[in-house]
């Protein structure tokens, strides 16, 4: 516990928030380029410089991928937040006994949602570590939280290797890389770019898919054998409920919000639209960021009955 005391400390002294670290490296970035890059003739070097950051900031291109990537982890949000989800990790809770087995659980549940989505599998890992110390609590069985905790994050080792991975949902998008690359290189290497790489070659290739399981017989090992060392902790949880219906009968507009006809028709009428437009990319195990997305807002919309 020294070791993992002495970690912490390092981290909370050293380490800011994410949005420090973004600013410090913009910053980085600007000086290295004032530095080490020259501008036209006649311009002030340093409003160049600026001008070119906030060309890059309002990119058109950057700015569709951030709407894909805070959409996947929205949408497995809400996907995590459905009843059946909330059933599915109320039964899996039934099976723990121990630290060890609880841990075991706790991973192999999170990387196995991470590899569909990271979204979903970075609310799913939290609440699953959750639902594992509340059912210890109420059963009294002892358990080294911590621990457990930690099995609810393993799903970011196996995420980008998964269907929800960015690098290789973006190279699956027709085009993606030659324009990424334009002005980048010579003409003779953007002749010998592949229009798309399909996700048949990514993450379904055998070698990912090997590491993949791999991964999810070692971490797990390690999992349990720390589970059978370390000693239980004090666990005190009130119950902590995912979607809390209300009491009292919608009114008005309310029964549309409410209606589980209107989410039914609008849910199927969504996934119909998806196997139609993608069933030729599907059928080439060819998966992009707006596929999955269509896919997860339909699923959503159907798992929780309502709007």
């Amino acid at each position: 516990m020294r070791l993992t005391n002495a970690v912490e400390a390092i981290f909370k002294k050293y380490l800011p928030s994410p949005f420090t670290i973004a600013v410090l490296l913009t910053l980085f970035t600007m000086v290295m380029a004032f530095f080490f890059t020259d501008s036209p003739k006649g311009q002030n070097h340093m409003v160049t410089i600026l001008k070119y950051w906030e060309n890059g900031v309002w990119n058109n291109a950057l700015l569709v991928f951030a709407y894909q990537m805070m959409l996947i982890l929205v949408l497995g949000h809400v996907l995590v937040l459905s009843a059946p989800v909330n059933k599915l990790i109320l039964a899996l809770v039934k099976y723990v006994h121990s630290t060890a087995g609880a841990a075991v659980l706790v991973s192999v549940s999170t990387m196995l949602v991470s590899f569909f989505n990271w979204g979903l599998g970075l609310i799913f890992g939290a609440i699953m570590a959750r639902k594992v110390a509340e059912y210890a609590c109420k059963n009294q069985i002892p358990v080294n939280y911590p621990l457990i905790g930690a099995s609810g994050y393993v799903g970011l080792m196996v995420w980008h290797g998964g269907i929800s991975g960015s690098a290789p949902l973006k190279v699956a998008e027709e085009g993606h890389l030659t324009q990424l690359m334009q002005g980048m290189t010579s003409p003779e290497v953007m002749s010998r770019l592949p229009d798309v790489i399909a996700t048949q070659q990514t993450v379904f290739s055998w070698w990912n898919l090997f590491i993949f399981a791999l991964i999810l017989v070692v971490i797990p090992f390690v999992l349990y054998r720390i589970g059978k060392k370390v000693e239980p902790t004090p666990i005190n949880l009130e119950p902590y409920e995912n979607s809390p219906e209300e009491d009292r009968k919608p009114a008005g507009s309310e029964k549309m919000d409410r209606s589980l006809w209107l989410a039914l028709v609008f849910g199927l009428l969504v996934l119909l639209a998806f196997i139609f437009q993608y069933h030729s990319l599907l059928a080439g195990f060819t998966i992009t960021p707006n596929m999955l997305n269509f896919f997860m807002l339909g699923l959503a919309i159907l798992l929780h009955g309502n709007f």
